[in-house]
């Protein structure tokens, strides 16, 4: 037998004076495994009855992120052996004693994944943590270095115990029962024959949000204020036939309600069950790359956040239908695409539709810079180069009346995007130009485009202050036309069609990305292991004045002020994972709305929305 002591960082243990920084022992036999608890209801996540509270799963992170390998008894790196690959060895702790007091229900952190990985948090800049987190808290495909922290970098998503899109998670370390250490890890993997490669995953969620609006788009809804809420529920299952081929689906309900509520045309708000995804995924090794592809419906975020994101707060995310190919290798990626929009307008249960009047098709590549040490932390960067092509069939420009011109639009976005840290330096960095046309409705003029938007954050992370915060600042600057030019000239607003992340920018979204400039400082905190701080305040300018105000990248509001200050928006997102389950948040801000602004009509006020998420 070979013992081997680690050591782990504390905040990956109970935090007793007797588990704090606790030593942990790796065997090559299989000592007996301590059992979790029995479950509170089925969402709520079961204690583990561990002196050390040690990691159980014997597929250690190292096998999830291959770039970081296992230590060496002499403590140098080593390649994995055919033994860990197939998930041979286990790392555990000595038996209970019976003088050591079981951790309660509300202090069991271990069991917590990283608060980064909350799916709607999806779009705050990426914080990224080098040291390998054990597989019990992050269950990820074999992406690599591209799996770092919670996996952006891979362009599914962020995946921590859960994702923002379920297919991009990977429980097949359940294989093995001692990695379980959840109540309804028993729904995770369901084996259907002797090997345990093909198996079934099953996935849910309920999500209830409510909001108050003082004076709803600037006061332009003319809902003073506005009560609104909505909630969605989705069941997904993920089988997998084999090491190369698998079936996802996902059934999604949603439905809104509210006083003086605004806004719920469309099916995105309420919506008759139906699939919100279905799609198979073949995936191999081609010359020294994991290759796959899919076909059908799907999610798709393989953009900046500050392109599209997931979807906050309308009910139904958006849903593509279409092909994807993607290959990784060990320190570069590429994903190619061509997607229609689900329409989800139909009233009635299973009748969404392929929809052909939105589409997004391109490629993202992604090249993981080299690890390094800088100022004594472990630093990674990832450079990224992509195009975005957009078809809308129903657009419009602004006009200095306040109406609108009816058309479509093709939209060419190639870009660049450089992010990740640097020791304490944590950043995003991107530039897009677009080109493209604007056709008019009913045999108009065509206009060429040509726009820009530039987006940076840039944070210092105090890892010794309370709270590890980041501090640092938010810059952007994105095109906009001028409508006083004749319909024959070039377009220079730049269009983001499918909606940035709400926490990039605007938590309200009343503000989209077209025609701004803003400036402001950004910070994040965690108070405790299992809450988290965003604070915000950005002040937001017209890029040009001779183009509107922009609620989304096709939808523009009636204001017409003459200065180019338009607002500084205070604002504030907390968040507390109470556990693996239970996710709790409050985020609010208040607009003032620029002198400018309220003498074209605007007003000021506030907006504050509560989140509920139940997850299995």
């Amino acid at each position: 037998m070979t013992v081997i002591t680690e050591r782990f960082p504390s905040h990956l243990t109970n935090k007793t004076p007797h588990t704090a920084g606790c030593h942990i022992v790796r065997m090559r036999l299989y000592p007996r495994v301590l059992a979790p608890g029995t479950a509170l209801f089925c969402l709520w996540a079961a204690p583990v009855y561990a002196p050390a509270l040690a990691e159980t799963a014997p597929n250690a992170a190292y096998l999830h992120l291959p770039h970081t390998p296992p230590a060496t008894e002499q403590g140098t790196a080593a390649p994995l052996t055919p033994e860990q690959r197939t998930g041979s060895r286990i790392i555990t702790a000595p038996p209970l004693s019976t003088t050591q007091q079981k951790p309660g229900f509300w202090d069991n952190t271990r069991l917590l994944p990283p608060l980064t990985s909350r799916p709607e948090a999806y779009g705050q800049p990426q914080a990224l943590e080098l040291n390998p987190l054990p597989t019990a808290l992050l269950h990820q495909g074999p992406w690599g270095v591209f799996n770092t922290n919670t996996g952006a970098a891979a362009g599914f998503g962020t995946v921590g115990y859960y994702a923002v899109s379920r297919w991009a998670e990977d429980w097949s370390s359940l294989r093995d029962k001692r990695n379980r250490l959840d109540a309804m890890d028993a729904l995770k993997y369901i084996p259907f024959n002797t090997a345990g490669d093909i198996y079934l995953t099953l996935s849910g969620n309920f999500r209830q949000h409510n909001f108050y609006d003082q004076r709803a788009g600037f006061g332009a809804t003319k809902k003073d204020p506005a009560y609104r809420n909505n909630f969605r529920w989705n069941l997904g299952g993920d089988l997998h036939l084999g090491e190369h081929v698998r079936l996802y689906g996902e059934l999604m309900s949603g439905q809104a309600g509210g006083v003086n509520y605004y806004g719920y045309a469309g099916g995105r708000w309420r919506s008759k069950l139906d699939a919100q995804q279905a799609f198979v995924e073949v995936r191999g090794k081609v010359l020294g790359a994991t290759v796959g592809g899919m076909a059908g419906r799907m999610t798709f975020l393989d953009a900046p956040p500050y392109f599209t994101a997931g979807s906050v707060y309308p009910s139904i995310p958006f849903s593509w239908n279409g092909l994807r190919g993607y290959a990784f290798w060990k320190n570069f990626r590429i994903d190619g695409f061509y997607l229609t929009l689900t329409n989800n307008a139909p009233a009635t249960a299973f009748h969404d539709q392929v929809g052909w009047n939105s589409r997004l098709f391109g490629a993202y590549t992604s090249y993981a810079v080299p690890s390094f040490k800088f100022m004594g932390r472990n630093s990674q960067i990832f450079v990224d180069t992509f195009y975005l092509g957009v078809l809308l069939s129903n657009s419009a420009l602004p006009t200095m009346a306040g109406g609108s011109i009816a058309g479509s639009t093709h939209r060419d976005t190639p870009g660049m995007r450089i992010w990740g840290n640097a020791g304490p330096l944590e950043f995003s960095i991107g530039g897009m130009w677009q080109g493209g046309e604007f056709r008019a409705a009913k045999s108009g003029p065509t206009r060429p485009v040509s726009a820009y938007s530039i987006n940076a954050t840039l944070s210092w992370r105090f890892a010794k202050w309370f709270g590890h915060p980041a501090i640092g600042v938010q810059v952007d600057d994105v095109s906009g036309g001028n409508m006083n030019k004749s319909q024959h000239s070039t377009w220079g607003s730049f269009l983001s069609p499918f909606v940035p992340s709400a926490y990039y920018l605007d938590m309200s979204t009343y503000l989209g990305q077209s025609n701004l400039i803003d400036v402001g400082p950004i910070a994040t905190i965690a108070p405790t292991s299992n809450t988290t701080l965003l604070l915000k305040v950005p002040a937001v300018w017209r890029n040009s004045r001779e183009d509107a105000i922009y609620a989304s990248g096709t939808a523009f509001y009636a204001y017409r002020p003459h200065g180019a200050y338009t607002a500084t928006i205070p604002q504030a997102s907390f968040t507390w994972r109470a556990t693996r389950h239970i996710t709790l948040g409050i985020d609010g801000e208040y607009i003032f709305a620029s002198r400018s602004m309220i003498n074209a009509g605007a007003s000021s006020g506030a907006f504050v929305q509560s989140n509920l998420e139940l997850t299995f």
